[in-house]
């Protein structure tokens, strides 16, 4: 069922007036039992990371039970035996152990705090219902309908809208810190401001999570973690899918990005990847409707590819008033959101199969991917599950194992030197593999296509194309 539009008809007339900056084998049977074709060129293996990296004794996590207990010894210092639990999954090594003492910050013996931070106004915006009933529902809902624990805690989320902004991000993200005392950090959406806020957090020594968007700063930050391929690493993907689905030619190719340095090296690494595509960088206070002379002469295509790195209200905003139709493909967050489908898809269909990278699955295939998420939804009481939901409760999965294996004795100091050793699988977002030296463990993405056709309100939506994608 897909949830209601965010907007309405007004709302979406003011959006496009104004803008802003497993085991092997498991994958693949289940894909072909529902009819979304497999990662092309990846791999899985029994004992090794999904589709990328090292092959030996990589399992994975192993399921929490009730209590969240992954067997930690407890005292002062917590020893992790080889690469750091049962339930923490990956790598190999010898035992690890754990800070003892450090800043615990928002644990108490009942409840550990955590905050997100996401655009609920300004150029992005997102379901504001959607983050207040789906925020918790994992921690609430995720061990078979009951509230999942971490060494016998529950966890409480504290939200802030960031309103699409650099500053007040990083504001918010401070109030969430000081006053809401949160053990960590989330973003929600946003390459600015995950930037912003996690720079903040590196300040203060507290972990900082959020799918991958740029890496400019990031990786000089020990205390961020990127839960899916960022930016950058999605551009190499990006340009071998065009290859192979729509053109080698160089000159049809357009990269429309926003003229931010969080950017860069996303439009830096396509253009490696893809040399002589053509390159367009708007200011942020542009509209998207003054860019369309770049990409059509009238009806006529000049590119017949366009890759958009821009908020979600640009992006519709060109596609609108691009006559001439070009194929969107891109990667993101925001971009593959059911409701930008839909605006995109009302009236002349204008953004019709679009193909965006995520880190989840399609809202319309949750069930074949994780059909707890739904269940949970249910048991909470909420009518109308949506995609942003979905992301929530894929981004909880992984954080809560990241959380188990930083033992009973939960530290900020201990939480980053457990995880930057840590392997994550989810069966929502692909699988993840940190190293110390690299914090960007994610190697597959999910490719979604735009559908305009209707169901319930919705004038389009997002299926799954692929999932687990590696190379093409």
């Amino acid at each position: 069922m897909i949830g209601k539009r965010l907007l309405a008809p007004a709302a979406v007339l003011a959006i496009l007036a104004t803008s802003c900056g497993q085991k092997a084998g498991v994958h693949e049977a289940a894909l072909a039992q529902v009819g979304i074709a497999p990662a092309q060129g990846g791999q899985t293996s029994d004992q090794g990371f999904p589709g990328a990296g090292p092959t030996g004794g990589n399992q994975g996590p192993t399921a929490p039970g009730s209590d969240g207990s992954i067997g930690a010894t407890g005292g002062p210092v917590t020893t992790q035996p080889g690469d750091g639990s049962q339930g923490g999954g990956g790598g190999g090594g010898g035992g690890k152990v754990l800070p003892s003492g450090g800043d615990a910050t928002g644990v108490t013996a009942d409840t550990i705090t955590i905050g997100i931070h996401a655009p609920l106004t300004g150029a992005a915006p997102l379901k504001a219902a959607s983050f207040s009933k789906g925020k918790e529902l994992y921690w609430q809902r995720g061990d078979n309908g009951k509230p999942v624990k971490i060494h016998g805690r529950t966890v409480r989320v504290v939200f802030q809208d960031d309103q699409y902004n650099p500053s007040y991000a990083s504001t918010v993200c401070q109030q969430m810190a000081e006053s809401d005392k949160a053990f960590l950090l989330v973003g929600g959406g946003g390459t600015d401001q995950i930037q912003a806020c996690a720079k903040y957090a590196a300040s203060k020594g507290i972990p900082y999570l959020s799918a991958g968007t740029t890496e400019v700063q990031m990786r000089s930050l020990n205390n961020y973690f990127a839960l899916s391929m960022s930016y950058a690493q999605q551009s190499v993907l990006l340009a071998q899918y065009i290859k192979k689905t729509f053109t080698t030619d160089a000159s049809k190719v357009a990269v429309v990005a926003m003229n931010t340095a969080n950017f860069d090296d996303a439009v830096d690494t396509f253009k490696r990847s893809f040399p002589g595509v053509t390159i367009f960088r708007p200011e942020k206070n542009e509209q998207g409707s003054q860019r369309q002379n770049s990409l059509c002469n009238g009806p006529v295509k000049k590119f017949d590819v366009v890759f958009p790195l821009t908020s979600p209200a640009y992006y519709l905003q060109l596609a609108k008033a691009a006559k001439c139709l070009p194929q969107y493909v891109g990667v993101g967050i925001t971009m593959g959101l059911d409701e930008v489908a839909d605006l995109g898809c009302q009236g002349d269909q204008a953004t019709v199969n679009a193909r965006f990278f995520m880190p989840s699955p399609a809202f319309d295939d949750s069930d074949k991917f994780d059909p707890a998420y739904r269940k949970a939804a249910q048991a909470a009481g909420i009518d109308e599950p949506d995609d942003i939901m979905f992301l929530l409760w894929g981004l909880s999965k992984g954080l809560h194992q990241l959380l188990l294996r930083a033992g009973p004795n939960l530290t900020r100091e201990g939480f980053i030197a457990s995880s930057q050793n840590a392997s994550i699988h989810t069966g929502v977002f692909p699988d993840v593999q940190y190293t110390p030296q690299n914090h960007f463990g994610a190697k597959q993405v999910h490719l979604l296509k735009n559908v305009c056709r209707s169901r319930g309100s919705a004038a389009g939506y997002y299926i799954t194309e692929k999932a687990f994608v590696s190379s093409f």
